[in-house]
């Protein structure tokens, strides 16, 4: 029986590298024309033309964080997908919310660092406590 689990687990493992190392077609469908007509983004390169963006590359699987790396580059991601897996609505939803908040933190990074802000306290003076255990006196300044 032990010997029968190794083997499934062997097999499953073989498969799966296999599968890493085989090269699977990407596509994406933009909301608009490409900004750019070629990036990289996701660990891939890719090639646009239009609306409409190819790459090929190992794994086959699609994140939001490849698409938001995308559409940060080539504009909003109507559809996302590999050959095995593609994006649900939700997760597009998720990748075109992330794009857009990264460049609007790009855009305050360009203004150049906030000033600091120096936080002000009410300052506190001990008197002290008196021998025997005697309450101390605590003195405000504003």
């Amino acid at each position: 029986m032990h010997r029968l689990v190794v083997v499934a687990l062997l097999a499953s493992v073989a498969g799966l590298a296999q599968a890493q190392g085989k090269t699977f077609s990407y596509e994406a469908e933009l909301a608009q024309a490409a900004r750019r007509a070629a990036t990289t983004a996701g660990g891939v390169a890719w090639t646009c033309t239009d609306t409409r963006c190819t790459a090929s590359g190992r794994g086959g699987n699609v994140s939001v964080k490849g698409c938001s790396e995308l559409a940060r580059a080539v504009g909003p991601i109507a559809r996302y997908r590999s050959e095995i897996k593609a994006l649900s609505a939700a997760d597009l939803g998720e990748c075109n919310r992330i794009a857009q908040g990264a460049g609007g933190a790009a855009a305050k990074a360009a203004k150049g660092p906030a000033k600091p802000q120096r936080a002000t306290t009410p300052e506190i003076a001990f008197t002290g406590v008196a021998p025997g255990g005697a309450a101390a006196t605590v003195e405000r300044k504003p």
